[in-house]
């Protein structure tokens, strides 16, 4: 499973966009008066203004080469402060041979760089720059009816990591450990991991390798709609030679 496209909506387009593509440089690949998109390796990340300014808060994270973690920290540490948790700037997992990264965006949303070590794909190179990013890793999606969604993913074969039962009530990661990438599916008011901000329901569409449209409003509640009838060739493997 790979993220080709989600689009989150945000009350602030202007300040997002100098965010994105002035602050931290990322490439533009579409824009109405409404809404802006950005290039994130293989994946497409568009931001809409929400008219109704209802309340939101998202929580993703962008896939790295695995031997370039403290290149992206360098980078990103010149534009913006990284969150701090227990006074230590990163994080690594050794569940997942990982490192990471926290910042806020310019909406506040939780943002990770994330180099998953033994999946992600490496680079030679000794500088990193927005273009290096490889794909849209995690994404969240947060709803009260987290068995009820986590169902209806279930149906188009998205599972919970490592086959484990979904939980009600807490985080569940989404998606096959190989693919390094994961849906984050959780409940509301839980705290995001490096901020202060908890999880809110909040609107979003999640497009998974060209094929399925997931969409979540902000009550909550999904929508899937089939974009093919066959499984697609990913962006990932079409721009870096294999699927993981």
């Amino acid at each position: 499973m790979k993220i080709t496209k989600a689009t989150l909506y945000t009350d602030n387009i202007e300040q997002m966009k100098q965010f994105y593509l002035k602050t931290l440089g990322f490439s533009q690949v579409s824009e109405t008066d409404r809404s802006f998109a950005i290039q994130a390796g293989a994946s497409v990340l568009e931001f809409e203004l929400d008219p109704l300014r209802t309340p939101k808060q998202y929580h993703y994270a962008f896939n790295i080469p695995g031997n370039l973690f403290i290149e992206a920290k360098k980078w990103i540490k010149n534009h913006i402060s990284l969150l701090l948790h227990e006074e230590e700037d990163e994080i690594f997992f050794e569940n997942t041979n990982s490192h990471s990264v926290y910042f806020y965006d310019s909406d506040e949303n939780v943002v990770e760089l994330i180099a998953r070590h033994a999946v992600n794909p490496t680079r030679p190179s000794s500088l990193f720059v927005a273009r290096d990013i490889l794909d849209i890793g995690e994404m969240n999606l947060t709803t009260d009816d987290v068995l009820g969604v986590g169902e209806k993913l279930e149906e188009i074969g998205v599972f919970q990591r490592y086959g484990s039962p979904l939980k009600g009530d807490s985080l569940n990661f989404l998606g096959e450990p190989q693919d390094g990438t994961h849906i984050l599916l959780g409940p509301a008011g839980r705290n995001w991991l490096f901020s202060k901000k908890d999880a809110i329901t909040s609107p979003i569409m999640i497009e998974l390798n060209h094929q399925h449209r997931i969409q979540v409003d902000s009550s909550g509640k999904m929508q899937h709609e089939l974009l093919a009838t066959k499984p697609l060739e990913s962006a990932f493997k079409r721009s870096h030679g294999k699927i993981l």
